[in-house]
């Protein structure tokens, strides 16, 4: 009995190992490194016979295999590559602009360019006579006597006046006085008491405005380039 047991467990060993010797005609796939590292570590099955007591052999017991530890290989350290280092950007070097000069303001007005230079006065700047066409008596017409005062202040006049002469005479006819002896600052407008003519046919005659002294001097009032103010006009019957 013990024989048949024997030659039983030998005829099945060696078609194990007939099993494993074979070759087989499809290559087989070519391992990966990890397994092929573990097939080197693998430990062999050992066969043991336990024997009993009575003398009688048991089936064989397969001892545990330990599992081998894989020791994974070092890893290798990537060392990180170094950042370029950042260029500073250029400086701006654009130069500033040149700040404005600044004009000191002056407290004095400067003079209009062109404008005349008056000295301290009383100048006539327009000179006419109301109505245009005066008629004779009993008719009234008056004059109307346009004033520049340069003084600075207003002027008082003792006595100021129009003179009327026939053309070509130098005797007045005829000094109307204005209504009002002030002259206002800067311009203004003053205008004669009426006054009248008797002629028996259209005759001309010339007015000029004068003021006049305590002394009873006429001066004349001129224009403010110095020349002298006269008016020719008309009446007629």
């Amino acid at each position: 009995m013990r024989s048949g047991i024997i030659a039983l467990t030998s005829l099945i060993l060696l078609s194990s190992v007939a099993a494993c010797g074979g070759s087989d005609s499809t290559p087989s796939p070519s391992p990966t490194p990890t397994q092929a590292a573990q097939a080197a570590v693998v430990v062999p099955t050992a066969t043991l016979f336990v024997a009993n007591p009575d003398g009688v052999r048991r089936a064989p017991t397969i001892a545990p295999t330990e599992i081998p530890t894989v020791v994974p290989s070092a890893t290798a350290t990537t060392v990180p590559t170094a950042l370029p280092t950042a260029t500073a950007l250029p400086t701006n070097t654009s130069t500033a602009l040149p700040v404005a000069a600044t004009v000191a303001a002056t407290g004095t007005r400067p003079a209009p360019t062109g404008a005349p230079q008056l000295a301290p006065g009383v100048y006539v700047t327009a000179f006419r006579v109301d109505p245009p066409a005066p008629k004779t008596k009993p008719a009234q017409f008056f004059f109307t006597v346009n004033f520049l005062n340069t003084v600075g202040e207003p002027v008082n006049y003792p006595l100021w006046r129009v003179l009327i002469f026939r053309k070509g005479e130098t005797n007045s006819i005829g000094d109307p006085q204005g209504v009002s002896k002030t002259i206002a600052i800067e311009s203004s407008q003053q205008t004669t008491l009426p006054t009248a003519i008797n002629v028996t046919s259209c005759e001309s005659f010339v007015a000029q405005p004068v003021w006049q002294d305590e002394e009873g001097r006429r001066i004349p009032l001129n224009m403010p380039d110095g020349s002298s103010v006269t008016l020719e006009f008309q009446v007629c019957p």
